[in-house]
């Protein structure tokens, strides 16, 4: 993806019609994720076509996390809808090929659908073994005597 391929907000009633869309022209489906916002899912989607991608970036409210399927328009996308449905627990009515919560093994149930919690990450203090070494200059490497 190059830096001119930014993710474009897509209203949700616009969902299937935009898969349609780029269907109809020949694109295909190249990844669909999501990531767990404050009130909301962010549903992230993106299809190719002649190397060229279009991205989108959907938001779907958490008291009524809902997602109409794609599998209807690019079969594939059911691996992806499954995740959703596995890591976030949103619904997706029209799923081709639903396994019903269990497509992915993990140890919570749904691990991503509570609140978010963001952490600062402390910085890291340098070990005293890396104080410690010196580093090797080319002058200072000895190799097998001959």
């Amino acid at each position: 993806m190059s830096l001119d391929e930014p993710f474009n907000d897509l209203p949700l009633d616009q969902w299937v019609s935009t898969a349609e869309r780029h269907r109809a022209d020949g694109a295909r489906l190249v990844q669909m994720t999501g990531t767990a916002r404050g009130d909301h899912f962010e549903i992230m989607i993106s299809y190719d076509k002649d190397y060229r991608c279009a991205n989108y970036r959907t938001r779907i409210p958490r008291d009524q996390p809902e997602l109409p399927s794609l599998s209807g328009v690019f079969l594939a996308a059911f691996t992806y809808e499954n995740e959703l449905k596995d890591l976030f627990g949103i619904s997706v009515p029209g799923l081709a090929v639903d396994y019903g919560g269990n497509f992915l093994r993990t140890k919570t149930k749904i691990p991503f659908s509570g609140d978010v919690t963001i952490k600062k990450e402390k910085p890291k203090k340098p070990s005293a073994a890396r104080k410690e070494a010196k580093p090797a200059n080319a002058s200072d490497t000895s190799g097998p005597e001959v």
